[in-house]
């Protein structure tokens, strides 16, 4: 179990598996972090590179890893934070696949290689600190909520330095600077392509925005999204938003399924048997049942699914398909029984 420090607490994040440690008086999560995770998880594969800026105590980046078994960098300047993120990431078992850096942004290219990642996710401090402006007296949330330590245009560059050729840059930010975030990603060799809204209610005015740029790519065909709702006239989020925030049993069952492969058997409408592979038995079923899983049980439907087993290696599920189909139908049959499979 992780210590604990004073005004600490640990709360649970988008899932009752997944756990994070937070200050109550300065570095809670907010919902802007989870929609910039949940639009940047989206585009993450397993093999992937992903280095999360201004990362804070590492809710987007354990909220990303969570839906894949991709590679993290986060960095994030201040001790608390840090500290926090470091054992968040040790209390969800995570440090495998999460490297937590104490430094300034500025700093990523010394000792991030550069040209390497595959997405780069940016929570940057949304406000500038113009000459005389009265910035907040706590001064981790001035760093957090102020361009004190880094700018616009010095988070955009290193984004664009570490970001493949094609790789993407997903920021969250006000919408008050998107023709500056534009600018500068034009400048830094960056193509803005989605720009994805927020409102509170239909018919006010944007108060967020998601922006997702390409490297290297024609700076023509962006789009701008809809602007998507979050409050209903109640003030709850609408529940889409919902299910971005908090995990659905849906969303559970597919989770507890993920990184796990099935060989499962059918007896088809004729009696014949049919072994294949997957990594979701519901959906496969369906799929078979709706003349889509298969040309041979197209036309033997319905199916019926009588056995399957599971393999943590996709490769072994794939042998078992095969072992299967190539012996005889007595043989099968006689499989089957030892499996305790009435057929």
């Amino acid at each position: 179990m992780v210590e604990l420090g004073k005004n600490e607490r640990i709360d649970y994040m988008y899932s009752d598996n997944l756990r994070i440690v937070q200050d109550k008086t300065a570095f809670s999560f907010s919902s802007d972090t989870l929609f910039l995770a949940y639009w940047a998880k989206n585009a993450i594969h397993d093999k992937y590179k992903v280095a999360d800026l201004c990362s804070g105590n590492c809710a987007a980046t354990m909220y990303m890893a969570y839906f894949n078994r991709a590679k993290y960098d986060a960095i994030e300047i201040q001790d608390e934070a840090y500290s926090q993120a470091v054992r968040s990431i040790e209390l969800n078992h995570m440090e495998n696949r999460i490297n937590v850096h104490q430094d300034n942004v500025l700093n990523a290219p010394k000792f991030l290689r550069k040209d390497s990642y595959d997405v780069v996710t940016v929570n940057p401090p949304y406000f500038k600190v113009p000459e005389g402006h009265e910035v907040n007296p706590d001064r981790k949330k001035a760093i957090a909520r102020h361009e004190i330590l880094i700018n616009l245009e010095q988070i955009i560059e290193v984004a664009s330095g570490l970001l493949k050729m094609k790789g993407k840059m997903f920021m969250v930010h006000r919408p008050e600077r998107l023709g500056e975030i534009c600018y500068y990603c034009m400048k830094h060799d960056l193509s803005v392509k989605v720009i994805q809204p927020f409102v509170s209610h239909r018919g006010e005015d944007a108060n967020l925005v998601i922006v997702e740029a390409v490297k290297h790519t024609a700076t023509d065909g962006t789009v701008i999204k809809d602007a998507i709702e979050v409050h209903d006239a109640d003030g709850e989020y609408k529940p889409e938003l919902q299910r971005i925030l908090r995990e659905t049993d849906e969303d559970r069952e597919k989770h507890d399924n993920a990184g796990k492969f099935f060989f499962y058997v059918l007896k088809c409408n004729d009696g014949s048997f049919y072994g294949g592979f997957t990594n979701d038995l519901g959906h496969r079923l369906k799929m078979h049942n709706s003349g889509k899983g298969a040309k041979y049980t197209k036309s033997r439907r319905p199916v019926q699914m009588i056995y399957h087993e599971q393999f943590d290696d996709k490769r072994l599920a794939l042998k078992r398909e095969y072992w299967f189909k190539h012996h005889s139908r007595a043989w099968k049959e006689q499989f089957l029984r030892e499996h305790n499979v009435k057929f």
